[in-house]
């Protein structure tokens, strides 16, 4: 327990009650890793029942992605389910879904298939204005980029 914690604590009433919110917000942190983050069930809980409402869960956010970013499953394809089980395994939302919307596209576009036929239009959604220079700019060959 912090200082903090102790100095709010009078009596043995008031320690009981620290702890118990402390149990709590433990307990709390488990069950939303199982549910968001590929946890362990915590102790009382389903743990087939957490898998079930842990697959709502990331369902809900990759639709809600897909809802932000349309271009997405559309590009994507059948591509668009699998990677973002991927991307979000590990990955719990923070900073809100339009964030986690563009860092989907921008991790799809590191990490997918090196050879999938959606990456250079990812690219261009992701990078509109390098993709208009870049038509503009004389196209030179890898060995005169590499070796400037």
């Amino acid at each position: 327990m912090s200082e903090h914690h102790e100095y709010l604590i009078r009596d043995r009433a008031d320690a009981e009650l620290a702890l118990a919110r402390l149990e709590l917000a433990h307990r709390q942190e488990e069950l939303l890793a199982a549910l968001t983050a590929g946890g362990p069930a915590p102790a009382g809980f389903d743990p087939e029942q957490l898998r079930v409402q842990a697959a709502g869960l990331l369902a809900k956010r990759r639709e809600t992605v897909g809802h932000l970013m349309p271009e997405l499953p559309d590009l994507l394809g059948a591509d668009f389910a699998p990677l973002f089980a991927r991307y979000a395994a590990g990955r719990p939302l923070t900073g809100g879904y339009r964030a986690d919307a563009r860092a989907f596209a921008e991790w799809a576009l590191d990490s997918g298939p090196a050879g999938a036929d959606w990456r250079p239009a990812l690219r261009r959604l992701l990078r509109p204005a390098a993709s208009r220079w870049s038509r503009l700019l004389p196209h030179r060959d890898r060995a005169a980029k590499a070796h400037p």
